[in-house]
């Protein structure tokens, strides 16, 4: 994206410095869904947009919306994809949770049409289950794109083509899922024990409904 240049090194895009291009028109090429967003002031559909919102946007605001899981709760907002978000300057400004705000910043990456789209930690908010409906959404759309997905959990890059896991700075480890595992290396042992959690919480979910459904035991 071109907020910080390299100290050392260079970036190419097409074999040139991406320096050497247009600042505005380097970064029309890419939608991103940050880790650390914000929210601001306006109406859903000018937080997805990023822009002031015009009619014939609405219905590309609402596929984005639905694509990235937030759609349903959306439409119980008092005016829908026009309640304005926050009470920073509204008193009727809506709060939503933070797994929703998550899903709105996803939809801003939806929406935008461009040739590559960055997604940073967008399921970090969300259950494994809205993850995966997420992910799969992601995988869906952007079947003709150039997707980069930045992420701690794992269970997100299983269908990705390439996988580069870093540490410290470095990459240690690259290849497709399968090589990955096959490697049994770092990122073979961080996927076993994220699986691991995984089936415990479930396991654990599964062991309060009983208790509830059954009471004392």
């Amino acid at each position: 994206m071109r907020f910080y240049d390299p100290t050392e090194g260079e970036i190419l895009l097409n074999g040139r410095n991406i320096k050497e291009y247009n600042l505005q028109k380097y970064r029309a090429l890419f939608a991103t869904a940050f880790q650390d967003h914000q929210m601001l002031s306006l109406s859903v559909m000018e937080n997805v947009l990023m822009r002031k919102a015009k009619p014939e946007d609405e219905e590309q605001v609402v596929n984005a919306l639905k694509l990235a899981g937030v759609y349903d709760k959306v439409q119980t907002l008092p005016q829908g994809i026009h309640s304005i978000l926050t009470r920073e300057f509204a008193e009727d400004g809506q709060v939503l949770s933070g797994g929703e705000y998550q899903k709105i910043v996803v939809a801003r990456a939806f929406v935008k049409n461009c040739p590559i789209k960055i997604f940073d930690e967008p399921s970090s908010a969300l259950d494994p289950i809205a993850e995966y409906q997420l992910f799969d959404n992601i995988l869906k759309s952007g079947r003709d794109k150039t997707m980069l997905f930045i992420s701690h959990r794992l269970s997100s890059v299983q269908n990705a083509d390439w996988v580069f896991m870093l540490e410290d700075g470095m990459v240690k480890e690259e290849g497709t899922h399968k090589m990955l595992m096959k490697m049994q290396g770092l990122y073979a042992d961080m996927y076993d024990k994220q699986a691991e959690n995984y089936l415990a919480t479930e396991r654990s979910k599964v062991t309060d409904g009983i208790f509830a459904a059954g009471g004392e035991v």
